[in-house]
């Protein structure tokens, strides 16, 4: 008797994998969806194209990725409902949710996470002829902080705060990622700041010149980063593309892919399955694919993973945050 029911659950059980195996690959989406990126040129833009090729590829959706002025014009076209998707950092999606920062006039609570993708280093370059070996170097120097409003633009303030300083003991300059590249090229700057996948091409261009020092940050002080904002994660160099001959320490924030709430359960299912049944078709598409996995889905994502996404890690195993 106990030997049948214990094979009747077991039975049971494997139906139930193979019903959600199947429904994975039996469910096709109808609709079209767009996916706000970030420049032509970047990095959202071009593995914003690779999942979304994957995806449509694998459930027949129609996901159509846009240029934008990324993670910050992301959540406010997200809130307007003119796109349904979007690649957003980890920190951006922190404060939009507690309507903070480039928020603060209200949250934006309309979306959800599909998933981590990979990690954006806080990179902080700095020219040898300025002098700047750390962060506590700065002051008084010609900083270019990130434009007004961007989603980089706010680690420049946290990482000079946990230094002691703010915007009043350097000379800011509010410029773009390939501005500020330009800016430090030219000498009319003496560092940038800049929140990118690494390599980043600017910092690779920059480094061929033997012109610049990347900066660490400090065990100290990234301690105290960690503790102050915990979207933060630490990142070390795994190699030396920028010819620097060490490896350079700094902090990271999650690239992470969302959808509006209103997308259903089942789409958002079959989305999730279509990226991790063919995560080696992504890693063979973009290498920053190489980041993801099961395991990492929710690295600096606090909580608001949408339920047909949940519902496909709970059938993984995984512990969903927020559940």
């Amino acid at each position: 008797m106990r030997r049948n029911a214990w094979t009747a659950l077991a039975v049971g059980a494997a139906l139930t994998v193979g019903a959600a195996a199947s429904f994975a690959a039996d469910h096709k989406i109808s609709g079209s969806f767009l996916m706000g990126t970030g420049s032509a040129t970047g990095n959202y833009y071009s593995f914003g194209s690779v999942l979304a090729q994957v995806i449509n590829s694998h459930t027949g959706a129609n996901i159509t990725v846009s240029s934008t002025g990324g993670s910050v014009e992301n959540v406010r076209l997200l809130k307007k409902g003119e796109n349904e998707m979007a690649l957003v950092q980890t920190d951006v999606n922190s404060y939009a949710l507690n309507g903070v920062e480039q928020f603060a006039s209200g949250a934006v609570t309309n979306f959800s996470a599909i998933t981590a993708c990979y990690p954006e280093m806080v990179q902080i370059v700095a020219s040898k002829a300025s002098g700047i070996k750390s962060v506590a170097d700065m002051r008084g120097k010609r900083i270019c902080v990130g434009a007004v409003g961007s989603g980089y633009e706010v680690a420049p303030r946290q990482i000079l705060g946990i230094y002691g300083m703010n915007y009043d003991d350097i000379d800011e300059r509010f410029l773009s990622q390939s501005e500020g590249k330009n800016a430090l090229q030219d000498d009319q700057i003496d560092a940038f700041f800049m929140c990118s996948g690494y390599p980043n091409a600017n910092v690779t261009e920059l480094s061929l010149m033997g012109k610049i020092e990347v900066i660490s940050i400090d065990d100290e002080h990234l301690k105290l980063l960690q503790e102050k904002y915990p979207f933060y994660a630490p990142f070390t160099t795994p190699d030396d593309q920028y010819n620097l001959g060490h490896p350079v320490t700094s902090v990271a924030v999650m690239s992470m892919l969302v959808v509006l709430n209103e997308i259903s359960d089942d789409d958002v299912y079959a989305m999730t399955a279509a990226i991790y049944d063919h995560l080696d078709e992504i890693r063979a598409l973009n290498k920053k694919g190489e980041y993801m996995s099961l395991e990492g889905a929710f690295r600096g994502i606090p909580g608001n993973i949408h339920p047909g996404a949940a519902r496909f890690y709970e059938e993984k195993g995984l512990k969903v945050p927020g559940k």
